[in-house]
């Protein structure tokens, strides 16, 4: 099943030149960054209290507060057993880490390992940020995970994955709602039914659905759904399309017609009102689930429904994550940092991480008993994976994020016609790409 979801990872991304333009500027904040955060890896050496030097580990990640505890849990496992080593975690929001990351690699600081989704290997490899690993770990060590959980650019591999998915799907209350809908039009009915104003002061107590809608990601699998997609098959934007417009209709309308979202809703937002019970629907990832069972929700995970227009199943962006090693550290350090990918990376982890956090492993084996183990949340996100599309890992990918967002939220704040927003976004994306390979 995965030939079919990470295939596209295998090809070639076309030679663009990295933007430098602020390369000063950004190596005097990098220096500054890495001081700060303990990164830099110009004194990967300290010293333990009896005296004796220390090997010192920076990892920077954006995992959720349920992964960062499995990790450090791990982490704490790893030191035990080699007492010489300190390995520190340093955590960002996606975006956040993206920027600082470069920032700092840029200047020679930075950490020695940086951990996120599969997307941003695109330019940190055109910048040569980080390192190709292929030579590093060898094809033996590759061959235990399945060959489209490790997406490749440029004939070369930049991560070593510890999952696949990271994707988006629907996750419901059993305790509000029973069964899952099988199509737009169900679940929208559902959602009106669950909204509620329990004191009457005219606003809901009760949503039918939660999500981020602030960022675009969540926008991704309706675009799928109604025909579209980000890209086409030479990386060019394709986001003035009927699919968009009729994607971003249907989002502005689960606001502002049928009144079943809030108002105004982030990742944190929908998150609190989901774990409290307030909310029948939440589309949210894989990531998430823990917490939502910690807090005493009867879960319930599924595809997001069948558009009822098209018949098509909406396409969310289904990637890898993991661990890439920074270009800056030094070959006599290489043996350690390898070590600590390995183990985070191995079949120990990662079936905790499955057992515990309900998250689809990269390694073939895991993979495969996932698939065999009735698990219904496994069972309902390996469903969703199925109608997914692989996230693509190009350069380009980061221009059209950041060309979409802004007119997606004016679309649903009311200022913007989806048709004009679509306009804007194709022409801005076009523009940041121009930009990024002058």
């Amino acid at each position: 099943m995965l030939e079919q979801i990470f295939g596209s990872f295998r090809g070639e991304i076309s030679s663009i030149k990295a933007q430098k333009r602020s390369l000063i500027a950004c190596c005097v904040l990098a220096f500054f960054v890495a001081a700060v955060l303990g990164g830099a890896l110009l004194s990967l050496q300290g010293c333990s209290k009896k005296g004796a030097k220390q090997t010192r580990i920076v990892i920077w990640e954006q995992k959720d507060p349920e992964e960062q505890a499995l990790m450090q849990k791990h982490i704490d496992v790893f030191m035990a057993q080699h007492p010489w080593i300190k390995v520190t975690t340093v955590h960002f929001e996606t975006d956040q880490l993206h920027s600082q990351f470069q920032t700092a690699a840029l200047a020679g600081g930075g950490p020695q390992i940086v951990y996120g989704p599969s997307d941003k290997i695109g330019p940190y490899s055109v910048m040569k940020l980080i390192k190709p690993l292929e030579s590093i770990f060898g094809p033996s060590f590759f061959a235990a995970f399945d060959e489209h959980s490790v997406p490749k650019l440029g004939g070369h591999i930049y991560a070593v994955p510890d999952q696949v998915g990271n994707h988006l799907m629907l996750l419901y209350n059993k305790r509000l709602v029973s069964n899952a809908p099988t199509d737009t039009e169900e679940w929208i009915a559902m959602c009106r039914k669950e909204t509620k104003d329990f004191n009457g002061d005219g606003l809901p107590d009760r949503y039918g659905l939660v999500f981020n809608f602030m960022e675009p990601f969540w926008l991704v699998p309706f675009l799928g759904g109604y025909g579209g997609w980000v890209m086409d098959a030479n990386n060019n934007p394709t986001l003035d399309t009927e699919a968009m417009v009729k994607a971003l209709k249907f989002l502005a309308a689960l606001r502002n017609r049928w009144h079943v979202i809030p108002k105004e809703s982030n990742y944190e937002l929908s998150d609190t009102i989901f774990k409290q019970g307030h909310a029948a629907f939440l589309i949210n990832g894989p990531w998430s689930v823990r917490a939502y069972i910690k807090a005493g929700i009867e879960l319930g995970v599924t595809s997001i429904p069948k558009i009822k227009e098209t018949g098509l199943y909406p396409t969310p962006m289904v990637s890898s994550k993991g661990y890439s090693i920074s270009v800056n550290v030094a070959d006599k350090d290489l043996a350690i940092v390898k070590e600590l990918v390995t183990y985070l990376t191995s079949e120990e982890v990662q079936r905790d991480m499955m057992n515990t956090l309900y998250i689809l492993p990269s390694r073939k084996k895991l993979y495969e008993e996932a698939e065999r183990s009735g698990n219904e949340i496994l069972k309902g996100s390996l469903e969703q994976v199925r109608h997914g599309r692989p996230m693509p890992v190009v350069p380009e990918m980061r221009a059209i994020w950041d060309a979409i967002r802004p007119f997606y939220q004016s679309v649903l704040g009311g200022q913007m016609t989806p048709e004009e927003a679509a306009k804007k976004m194709q022409k801005r994306a076009v523009e940041k790409i121009r930009e990024m390979k002058e």
